[in-house]
């Protein structure tokens, strides 16, 4: 039986269309939508059942496997109750043309801005990318760790620079500081959730990609902090747990 738990408010997001598509220019979209709200909605589930479900899977993928992540957001999008997932509400094909998308208003008004992000940012993302690509090449053991790791003086120098990473990927994703601290909750370790991120962030960038091929326009969207679902607790896998604290950030 499915479940139809309560959720955050609904809403309705609109793309503007071009009238040149052909039916694999749907399929993308359909699919680069569906994946990155799987990978979004772990941060917003309010029913516990279904986010312990998500966050167990989230944290078993990435710590024992590496970023490479296909369809894994396939696989998350599968588990979103009916009531929270994606519903089509419009489609008009024309040049204009426009699709209305419903669902959960948070996490399409988040999938927009990052979009944005990624249009008018791009150099940025790269250079984190490619820090990131840095990171793990010196570091091999952690793209397919171990299920236990001893918290010793390397590893405490590799979770804290991972945590620097994840707030920095964060920030270019429109993260505030508390969503990645649920990230790190979620995935159970700063390594994990920078990889969890890494894949967030590929994801939106198809929608992108698609936008920059003029092919749609999402809207622009608030710079409002994301309301997060309620905590399913710390949990631990391959390293103990280590808390995000906030911190301010110099203004660009």
């Amino acid at each position: 039986m499915a479940l139809q738990p309560a959720s955050a408010a609904k809403g309705v997001l609109r793309i503007a269309v071009d009238g040149e598509w052909d039916i694999e220019d749907l399929r993308s979209l359909s699919e680069a939508f569906q994946e990155t709200y799987g990978y979004f909605y772990p941060l917003v589930a309010t029913d516990i059942e279904t986010a312990n479900r998500l966050h167990e899977l989230i944290q078993k993928r990435f710590w024992s496997g590496d970023i490479e992540t296909k369809d894994f957001g396939q696989l998350l999008y599968r588990m979103i109750p009916d009531a929270d997932a994606l519903k089509v509400k419009s489609i008009r094909y024309a040049s204009p043309g426009a699709i209305e998308l419903a669902g959960i208003l948070g996490l399409l008004l988040l999938a927009a801005r990052v979009v944005r992000a990624w249009l008018s940012t791009t150099n940025e993302f790269l250079v984190t990318y490619e820090k990131i690509e840095k990171f793990f090449a010196k570091r091999k053991n952690l793209r397919k760790a171990p299920r236990k790791n001893n918290l010793d003086d390397e590893m405490t120098v590799n979770v804290t620079e991972a945590k620097a990473l994840a707030l920095e990927l964060g920030e270019r994703l429109g993260f505030d500081d508390r969503a990645v601290e649920r990230v790190i909750e979620i995935a159970g370790n700063p390594i994990s959730a920078l990889k969890y991120l890494v894949a967030l962030a590929k994801e939106t960038r198809k929608l992108a990609d698609l936008e920059k091929e003029g092919l749609l326009k999402l809207p622009n969207a608030p710079d409002t902090p994301l309301l997060l679902g309620p905590s399913t607790g710390p949990r631990t896998r391959g390293i103990p747990i280590t808390t995000l604290k906030s911190r301010s950030r110099k203004k660009e």
